[in-house]
């Protein structure tokens, strides 16, 4: 299986929702469960989300989708975002908290993250999955 998408969204929140069926519907037809497409889709929503919230000047962003073998990986990238990594050393906000929750989040229920530079500037959010499907499917 090889599944390649690459979605370059505007900065707005209806994109966080389209972003997260478009990647729900590939995985769903891959026949991966729908345990694993929820961990994925909320991580993925989780990383959107940062972005509308928090990029500064920039009008769009873009999500690259790859899922080959057991393995899905998923790239966020912002052209001018700005979040320092060291937050991840902090603990988890209160959940009374309306905001810091994210990327501890996209942690917890991904088997990899890591941010990094984007190629164009800015930040990446880089996350893998390892995929579980349903043996009625036919995978």
């Amino acid at each position: 299986m090889l599944i390649q998408l690459v979605l370059s969204l505007p900065r707005e929140a209806g994109s966080v929702p389209l972003a997260r069926r478009v990647l729900d519907s590939a995985l769903r037809s891959a026949g991966v469960t729908a345990d694993c497409r929820a961990d994925i889709g909320l991580a993925l929503t989780e990383a959107c989300a940062n972005v509308v919230a928090h990029a500064r000047a920039a009008d769009g962003y873009q999500v690259t989708i790859r899922a080959e073998e057991c393995r899905c990986t998923i790239e966020v990238a912002n052209a001018d975002a700005a979040v320092d990594p060291q937050r991840l050393a902090q603990p988890m906000p209160e959940a009374a908290a309306e905001s810091g929750r994210g990327l501890h989040i996209i942690r917890a229920v991904m088997d990899g993250m890591e941010l990094a530079a984007a190629p164009a500037g800015g930040l990446l959010v880089r996350m893998v999955k390892r995929l579980d499907f349903d043996l009625g499917h036919g995978v």
